[in-house]
């Protein structure tokens, strides 16, 4: 027979009779052939090694709350593939019968958990003796429930439940009663202490990560239940994660927390509804908006965070090899790439250039391919930037998206021949020193002035009006507003280091004649925070001579792992 898995999920028609000649009943379920294994690190699928890419799923819908409905699911499975996922951990609970059908039938790999999760208590019940019965029956129905699904690839023995006694008994059982799947329980952590067949963390830094990856004294491939908690602005550091897990066979993937946020309809006002959180019903106590960190909103509109997902995961990566030559990955593990077309643009600062459509059909499962294009020679003009586009589109529909439906791309500048490049523009400046050890500039109805008590911009004039606010000249600026996600991970370290109160130091304002008349200010200012944090800050302003300001900058934090808010200079305009 064919095999299953979640880029060719086959399934067949299994009958059972359960009657004699006198009569009985006949029992049907849809079944899959496939076989998970673990060699050495690597966790493999039919023979392959397979990653998992996906997200942590709730059970929710903003009208209905925890009740969903088949069509919520199917929603669910659309946008999941869109999003080039192909995992989902069924977080923290055994789902609806239904939702393990639709992934059979879908392809998508799953984590089933059993419902045990202590969270706040976190192992007070793990270790207590009167609740093993409990914990290991709950294990014990997700396993017999759900056992004949082949998308069901691991048994997950709960969540953040401690890891004593208790589930290690549920562990146990799980193991027995399926010896054909590994089981995972993030809390037994990883190595010689860790009874189930893989290890597991949540939220391990890109660092950490790597360095499990290389620890010749793991025997376990390493999975990653929750990572890139999507809260708010966030979720910046996924690209980090998915390249270690592409890298590193030690490395299996992860599930993000997580796929959907978990607000509710507010529509007291009906002219005005909104996805509510914690409190907007006037609840309390409540968790205030931290019920709100999805790929994708409440409704399953996508979330920014949606397409930031859609790069990181998708398996078809491109290199540029320079000459019209790109070489183009398959990252699938079973499936070529004839069901894609590759579509490539040139493009620059005017729009579309020139287009051009190749098959990908020879690429076959985890092979790298060197593809030539058609590109056309581009007179290029001056100051302009010419990218080349690639995009690997669907040839033909499939049932979670339309013809045309992009799921891998990526971008490359086009080199530019250094003749093309704009030229300074010309004017006669008047440089002065001031007396304080400023630097003033002034040309044809404009003036700049650079105060050596701040080491930056006080005033940037014209025709005689100060453009700046009143100290709003450049500054370095190394802190924002924390929310949820920075309580409980970064704000505390912000506050360590003072970076929202720094303190500047000028070491050094300088200027000197540039290219075609210009001038450039050079200047270094020492920023100081609390527990001996500081920062370094270069600024190199060119000035030339119709009043364009050029301005390049360099930052130096110190020490190592410093969590900053943010990087960036700050300017304030009248």
């Amino acid at each position: 027979p064919s095999k299953w898995s979640a880029e060719t999920p086959t399934l067949y028609t299994a009958v059972l009779d359960l009657g004699d000649d006198l009569g009985g009943e006949l029992v049907s379920h849809r079944v899959g052939f496939r076989k998970v294994e673990i060699k050495g690190r690597v966790f493999m699928v039919n023979g392959q090694p397979v990653k998992l890419k996906g997200a942590n799923r709730h059970e929710m819908n903003p009208n209905t709350g925890h009740h969903v409905t088949e069509a919520d699911m199917i929603e669910d499975l659309k946008m999941l593939k869109r999003a080039n996922c192909n995992h989902v951990r069924t977080s923290h609970y055994s789902n609806d019968p239904r939702w393990y059908e639709l992934c059979d039938e879908w392809g998508i790999y799953l984590v089933a958990e059993a419902n045990a999760e202590c969270h706040g208590l976190y192992d007070v019940l793990d270790r207590e003796p009167r609740f093993e019965r409990m914990v290991v029956d709950r294990n014990r129905a997700n396993v017999e429930n759900f056992k004949n699904h082949p998308s069901v690839l691991i048994w997950s023995m709960g969540n953040e439940c401690g890891g004593g006694s208790n589930m290690r008994k549920a562990e146990e059982v799980v193991r027995t009663m399926d010896p054909s799947r590994p089981t995972h329980y993030e809390s037994f952590g990883e190595g010689a202490n860790n009874p189930a067949g893989i290890d597991s963390h949540m939220y391990t830094q890109p660092d950490d990560l790597e360095r499990i990856a290389n620890d010749a004294t793991l025997t376990k491939p390493m999975y990653l239940c929750e990572y890139a908690h999507a809260m708010n602005n966030s979720m910046g550091s996924i690209g980090d994660y998915n390249d270690l897990f592409d890298k590193y066979p030690a490395l299996m993937g992860g599930a993000i927390w997580e796929w959907q946020d978990q607000g509710l309809w507010n529509r007291r006002d009906p002219k005005r509804p909104y996805l509510a959180y914690g409190g907007g019903f006037g609840d309390k106590p409540n968790d205030q908006y931290f019920i709100h960190k999805g790929v994708v909103f409440a409704d399953r509109s996508p979330k920014p965070h949606f397409p930031e997902v859609k790069r990181a995961y998708q398996w078809i990566s491109f290199r540029d090899l320079g000459d019209g030559k790109i070489a183009v990955k398959n990252r699938f593990a079973f499936t070529d790439l004839s069901k894609y077309s590759l579509k490539w643009t040139v493009t620059s600062d005017s729009g579309v250039l020139t287009t051009g459509t190749m098959p990908l059909s020879s690429v076959t499962p985890g092979e790298e391919k060197t593809m030539v294009l058609a590109l056309p020679k581009v007179k290029a003009k001056p100051g302009t930037t010419y990218y080349l586009n690639l995009a690997a589109v669907l040839r033909a529909p499939e049932r979670w998206a339309e013809r045309g439906w992009e799921i891998a791309n990526a971008q490359f500048p086009l080199p530019v021949a250094e003749s093309t490049l704009v030229q300074a523009p010309k004017g006669d400046l008047e440089i002065d020193r001031a007396p304080d050890g400023g630097v003033e500039i002034k040309g044809a109805g404009f003036g700049l002035t650079f105060d050596r008590a701040t080491g930056t911009l006080s005033q940037m004039s014209e025709k005689g009006r100060n453009l700046l606010s009143p100290g709003g000249g450049p500054q370095l600026h190394l802190w924002r507003a924390q929310h949820r996600n920075d309580d409980a991970w970064a704000a505390r370290g912000w506050a360590v280091n003072g970076l929202a109160d720094l303190q500047r130091e000028v070491l050094d304002l300088r200027v000197e004649k540039g290219r075609a008349g210009g001038a450039v200010v050079s200047s270094s200012v020492r920023y100081t925070g609390k527990n001996g944090f500081t920062a370094l800050h270069l600024a190199r302003y060119t000035v030339y001579g119709d009043g364009t300001v050029a301005v390049d900058n360099a930052v130096s934090p110190s020490g190592r792992n410093i969590a900053l808010a943010r990087m960036g200079v700050r300017m304030l305009l009248d």
